[in-house]
């Protein structure tokens, strides 16, 4: 009787196959791991605390101006609507969306203003999801900020108090 040989055998295959599986598994964990690195990190901390503090800076000056309106988002259509200061000066606004854990969804409109004095953009489809709204004119002379969580039905309050 002649034995059969190792490669023919099932228990030499299942005790390679655990090793090998873990080995494949840790290969695509490293490769994922590396493509999709976080999009949050910075490399030079000391610019980008001191573009913090200009930031800051604008909205002192929005504060300054005591400037307060109502965003209403909808699926098609962003307006703002002042509410109290000196917005005398306004042409036109920039609205910044920057997703809270995914830069992809980032997206901006410029909004126009209309005869009811409100200022209004067309948006593009966009990703449901929680944002914080940016709201600058186009000079970049101040600067408002508020939470949203898209897409919403209520108007959101835009103060100048950062958050």
């Amino acid at each position: 009787m002649q034995p059969t040989p190792w490669y023919k055998n099932f228990w030499p295959w299942f005790l390679i196959f655990f090793p090998l599986a873990a080995i494949i598994g840790c290969i695509t964990l490293i490769i994922t791991a590396v493509g999709n690195g976080p999009d949050m990190v910075v490399d030079d901390y000391y610019k980008k605390g001191k573009a913090i503090n200009l930031e800051l800076s604008k909205f002192e000056k929005a504060k300054a101006l005591f400037l307060h309106g109502n965003l209403n988002v909808t699926n098609e259509r962003a307006s703002f609507a002042f509410i109290k200061g000196d917005f005398s000066n306004v042409h036109a606004l920039k609205l910044s969306f920057y997703h809270r854990t995914i830069k992809a969804h980032d997206f901006e409109a410029t909004l126009t203003p209309n005869a009811n004095k409100e200022f209004t953009a067309l948006l593009d489809n966009y990703t449901p999801g929680a944002y914080s709204v940016f709201l600058e004119p186009v000079d970049g002379s101040w600067k408002l900020k508020e939470n949203i969580t898209l897409p919403t039905t209520e108007p959101l309050l835009v103060t100048p108090n950062y958050k």
